[in-house]
């Protein structure tokens, strides 16, 4: 991509933040994220970009700038977003070093892997209960709008024949959650750390719309009992978290595995899973998108193995 492209780009980000594009416009930045790969990217980085500059502007005093001396310009315009707040720093920093996932996938040797019990991790119960937000308790399901169902739009679930329906959101990204306690055996504390890896499908309605599909793990101190309902406002507590998020292109279609793994210490009473769905378009937030086939498994190595 050359720096007129890439000025182009910035143009009809720009121009979408302010809700400025024209029709021309909108069908021109569409295509150019259905056709090039690394538009997509820059994309999730100007939307996450703004969203961190908009919470840090939200916490911080606006406070007039003395000029800063020229210096020479960058070679690529994307550069000048380096000088931005550590928080979207950080996020920005997590989607450039997401991966189509699963590095741990392949046996690394004699490890041993044990599943690790998740209250419905198919969703063929059509009764599941359902918290709002972070759920109160280990072994429960919680956040935004959804709902368990069958086979529907197309999208067939992928094991059993339930899947959760994540309803669209407005506004920020429909998201789930569910809790594990980590005092029941294997994980009596013993001085050690242990490996968790998570996987878990995603698959949405609408395969015309650039999506983010996104797995999030965070070990904490707090009994599952004692985590309440604003938890997620302090996810920087944790004493160990792993993110994964996997960027989908437009026309794809079916389910879209991604997973992460994380060391979590013997301190760790809690393991809270987040899952979500992102789509920057905001025109394109109207359709559901699933989640199926959610797996916690611990693995020992051989050293480690009685």
């Amino acid at each position: 991509m050359n720096s007129d492209q890439e000025k182009r780009l910035f143009e009809l980000f720009t121009a979408h933040a302010a809700d400025s594009l024209t029709p021309a416009e909108h069908a021109e930045l569409q295509e150019t994220l259905r056709q090039d790969p690394s538009a997509r990217r820059l994309w999730f980085v100007h939307q996450d970009v703004e969203l961190g500059l908009r919470a840090q502007l939200a916490v911080t005093p606006t406070v007039p700038a003395a000029p800063a001396p020229v210096a020479n310009p960058p070679r690529s315009i994307w550069r000048q977003w380096r000088p931005i707040p550590a928080a979207a720093a950080g996020v920005v920093l997590g989607i450039l070093g997401a991966s189509a996932v699963f590095g741990w996938v392949v046996q690394r040797g004699a490890e041993k892997r044990t599943p690790l019990a998740v209250i419905e991790p198919g969703f063929e119960n059509t009764g599941m209960p359902l918290a709002k937000g972070v759920p109160h308790g280990a072994g429960q399901w919680g956040g935004d709008a959804a709902l368990v169902v069958a086979e529907e739009n197309g999208i067939t679930p992928k094991e059993g024949r339930r899947m959760l329906r994540l309803e669209p959101a407005a506004r920020g990204a429909p998201r789930i959650f569910h809790v594990l306690d980590l005092a029941s055996p294997p994980f009596a504390p013993d001085g050690e750390t242990r490996e968790i890896e998570i996987s878990a499908s995603f698959a949405s309605a609408d395969s015309e719309a650039v999506l983010r599909y996104m797995l999030r793990a965070f070990a904490i101190t707090e009994a599952p009992e004692n985590i309440d309902a604003t938890w997620f406002d302090r996810r920087d507590e944790a004493v160990a978290s792993a993110t994964r998020g996997l960027d989908v292109a437009p026309g794809a279609r079916g389910w879209q595995t991604l997973g992460v793994s994380l060391r979590v210490p013997s301190a760790a009473r809690s393991l809270v899973l987040f899952f979500g769905v992102r789509t920057p378009e905001k025109s394109l937030r109207t359709s559901p998108h699933y989640l199926d086939d959610v797996r916690v498994t611990l693995v020992t190595p051989p050293d480690s193995q009685p």
